[in-house]
């Protein structure tokens, strides 16, 4: 029986763990290449690294960050 409870909180611990560890680090179109130039994009890119927010530049030159990073991508960065 001890042996039971004790599997069962470190089970229930685990979960509870697991759960709250649990970001969201996809990346997401920011900033579409259709709607700037080379000058705006750059510009964007500046002041993303002044935030050290993390971005990417996809294939067709799309400014992506992650999820997480959103709200302060738009405060500070639009």
């Amino acid at each position: 029986m001890k042996s039971f409870r004790q599997t069962l909180v470190t089970i229930t611990l685990l979960i509870f763990i697991t759960g709250c560890n649990q970001q969201n680090n996809d990346f997401f179109v920011f900033a579409d290449h259709k709607n700037m130039n080379n000058e705006l994009r750059q510009s964007l890119i500046k002041c993303l690294n002044t935030e050290e927010i993390e971005y990417k530049l996809d294939s067709d030159e799309n400014v992506l960050i992650k999820k997480k990073d959103s709200d302060l991508a738009v405060a500070r960065c639009s």
